[in-house]
């Protein structure tokens, strides 16, 4: 899971109106998805990926590049268990392994299921406050919805109108855990390098089978941005 980055608002709506000047392929599918989702209609999509695979800043730039006034930002790190309650499950393909957040069982899935119902609903909801994001309230009246973290993966399809995943290969994934891990939640340099053989082996034994059911699938190895697969709604 990432860290979202800082941005400014007014850099990226210049970047994606500017004419004459090129854009990038993210700038290019930034444009794209903001005007499949400006219709006037009310929109769900999600966003997930592994650890470190750039769906958190691409989430963010999506809101500012669509207008915090009209999109919501669900983020679902809160909604994933940890510490010692997680300490109590064991996977029996990788029994001396931790569990990653990479299995379903990690997650309180009927809880974030319950909060985007309730705002496709046309409730407001309350967000889970953690150490690293305080509790936001979302309002039901905005008619974008981006659901952004690894447990959109494991949801219904039905839920949403478009669904992207994010990905990289195994030294990407390493390189930008080690700057944002160190510097943004404090872990050990040698921690996560000794851990990052047991996300990389879940990773692709539980969830990188989800790829198939994303509507996009974007590749951000070597920090590129490709587009794998495409979706003819955009």
């Amino acid at each position: 899971m990432s860290a979202t980055a800082t941005i400014n608002p007014a850099e990226i709506s210049k970047k994606l109106y500017l004419k004459g000047e090129a854009m990038s392929d993210e700038e290019k599918l930034l444009k794209r998805l903001t005007a499949y989702l400006s219709d006037d209609q009310h929109h769900t999509l999600r966003i997930y990926g592994h650890g470190a695979s750039g769906k958190s800043t691409f989430a963010r730039k999506l809101q500012l590049a669509l207008g915090e006034e009209r999109a919501n930002l669900l983020e679902t790190d809160s909604y994933v268990i940890t510490g010692e309650y997680r300490d109590l499950l064991s996977s029996k393909d990788f029994p001396h392994q931790k569990v990653t957040a990479c299995l379903p069982a990690v997650h309180e899935l009927g809880s974030l299921e319950r909060d985007i119902c309730a705002l496709q609903s046309g409730l407001d909801i309350l967000t889970i406050g953690t150490a690293w994001s305080p509790s936001l309230r979302l309002s039901a009246q905005k008619p974008i919805l981006i659901v952004e973290g690894m447990s959109a993966a494991f949801l219904p399809e039905s839920l949403f109108d478009l669904s992207l995943c994010f990905y990289t290969d195994d030294q990407t994934e390493l390189e930008r855990r080690l700057a944002r891990d160190v510097a943004v939640r404090e872990r050990r340099p040698e921690w996560i390098e000794q851990t990052h053989l047991a996300r990389r082996e879940q990773y692709r034994h539980f969830y990188q089978p989800y790829l198939a059911a994303a509507d996009l699938v974007i590749c951000q190895s070597g920090n590129s941005f490709r587009i794998e697969k495409d979706s003819p709604l955009l």
